[in-house]
């Protein structure tokens, strides 16, 4: 009787939760990469203006949405699926930090490496993917 009851599908609640979250969080991408182009068109900067800096940080607003829109969608989901994704997201912070550390120290010894700061974030979201596919799936 209870095989009946027992599915493998995603339920009704969950969908419309994945939907709020994919929702949220595509709009905040769409965000980001219309103001990143507008950035890289007219923010120049590689010139000498003092407003090239605020035009380098103007991308970190919907990136800000997308940290609102993973610390909503934490607060939707139950328990189970909270652990498997904060499993993930604590793997890909701890594999961010050991780069960060690692890269530190190369500094110090004088190797200096070009766009360092977007390996680090490399690492960090490659080790929350791949953590997250691990769980899900132990």
């Amino acid at each position: 009787m209870t095989n009946n009851l027992d599915s493998s599908g995603v339920s009704a609640g969950d969908r419309a939760i994945s939907r709020s979250y994919l929702r949220e969080f595509w709009s905040g991408m769409i965000a980001y990469f219309v103001i990143l182009a507008a950035v890289l068109l007219w923010g120049q900067l590689d010139g000498d203006s003092p407003w090239r800096f605020v035009w380098a940080l103007l991308p970190v607003l919907p990136a800000l949405w997308l940290v609102v829109a993973l610390l909503r969608h934490i607060r939707r989901i139950d328990d189970y699926q909270r652990q498997l994704l904060l499993q993930g997201l604590a793997a890909g912070f701890a594999l961010a930090m050991l780069a960060s550390v690692t890269f530190g120290f190369l500094a110090i010894a004088g190797l200096e490496v070009p766009g360092m700061a977007w390996i680090i974030y490399s690492i960090g979201m490659l080790g929350w993917l791949v953590a997250s596919q691990v769980v899900k799936y132990r």
